[in-house]
């Protein structure tokens, strides 16, 4: 009898043991079959926080993807990488597309919550007025960036020369501008929310906050190659339904928006991370994350006058909104902000 337990209990250890390679060999439905992504973006303040979002929140993962976000600074530096296909999405904003297609490239923009420039010009206490910047070293991220485009279009309309008489300083990144402005390498620069805050706490004022110029402009979105999204139709129709539903948690979710800006940008101060929130879920962001075809014409308007090939391009040749279309045909932002 005992012999006969004994060959019983092996014969279950043996049936436990086929079992188990059964099972680690099987495909884990919702799991094995995630797409896998790298998708890029260039700086650490608050008008990423759609794609952090969809990231922290799992909603890549529920629409069968695997996405790995890293940090490039400078949509300069991510659009390289994305021509050199090893990047196939990125959250950057159009003057860095335009710039990139008059060159020969093919990017498109199939998303776009920021509708409103987000930056502000931060400077040394003792420039008061904009005529003082004269003379003066301003850092921006990366030439071609949309720090680098809107604060040429902020001295053109004061009637200053960008490198000429305003000296332009590539930074890298927008920790960099911050780092600069502290140790007096640059006497100003651009930064948006939160790191303006922090120049703000660090003695610093702002000159002039560019959301409030009244223009338009589009800022970062959801960019790909034309030839990553006609080869895979499936995967673009998945990365934007998560962003949707990113953007409705970042929208309607305080508490969890806060801690996710938190540890992407590395800002612990609660009053800062509620500014930014502020800034871009409530004031900037929409529902369905349309680009501004308003803002886009005022990007290849300012470029025109360095490259006049912008001059042939229609705003709407830059965008896919089929994604977008079919995402707000199928009810879904109806559905999530009805909850």
């Amino acid at each position: 009898m005992q012999q006969s337990q004994g060959s019983l209990r092996c014969s279950l250890r043996a049936l436990g043991f086929v079992v188990a390679l059964v099972l680690s060999a099987w495909p884990v439905p919702g799991l094995a079959q995630l797409t896998r992504l790298q998708v890029a973006y260039p700086t650490t303040v608050g008008s990423m926080a759609v794609v952090w979002v969809a990231k922290e929140g799992g909603y890549f993962e529920k629409n069968g993807l695997d996405v790995a976000l890293i940090y490039v600074a400078g949509s300069s530096r991510v659009v390289q990488s994305m021509l050199a296909k090893e990047i196939p999405i990125a959250e950057i904003a159009i003057p860095a597309v335009i710039q990139a297609n008059l060159a020969g490239a093919d990017l498109v923009m199939l998303a776009g919550p920021n509708h409103k420039p987000g930056q502000k010009l931060m400077v040394k206490p003792e420039i008061k007025r904009p005529e003082e910047v004269k003379g003066r070293k301003l850092g921006v991220t990366r030439f071609g960036t949309s720090d680098d485009f809107l604060l040429r279009y902020l001295l053109g309309r004061w009637g200053l020369q960008p490198d000429r008489e305003v000296p332009l300083i590539q930074m890298g990144g927008s920790q960099e501008i911050l780092a600069g402005l502290a140790s007096g390498a640059i006497d100003g620069g651009v930064l948006s929310s939160p790191l303006n805050l922090r120049a703000l706490k660090l003695g610093f004022h702002m000159l002039v906050d560019l959301s409030a110029i009244g223009v338009d402009y589009q800022g970062a979105g959801v960019v790909a190659t034309r030839s990553f999204v006609r080869d895979n139709p499936g995967t673009m129709r998945r990365y934007l339904r998560a962003y949707v539903e990113g953007l409705h948690r970042f929208k309607t979710d305080p508490e969890f928006s806060l801690k996710i800006l938190a540890k992407y940008s590395r800002i612990t101060e609660r009053d800062m991370l509620e500014e930014t929130y502020r800034h871009y879920a409530v004031k900037v962001m929409p529902r369905i994350p349309y680009p501004t075809v308003k803002g886009i014409q005022l990007v290849l308007d300012e470029i025109a006058q360095r490259n006049p090939k912008a001059k042939a391009v229609a705003p709407e040749s830059l965008l896919d909104l089929t994604y977008l279309k079919e995402i707000e045909a199928s009810g879904l932002v109806k559905t999530l902000y009805e909850r």
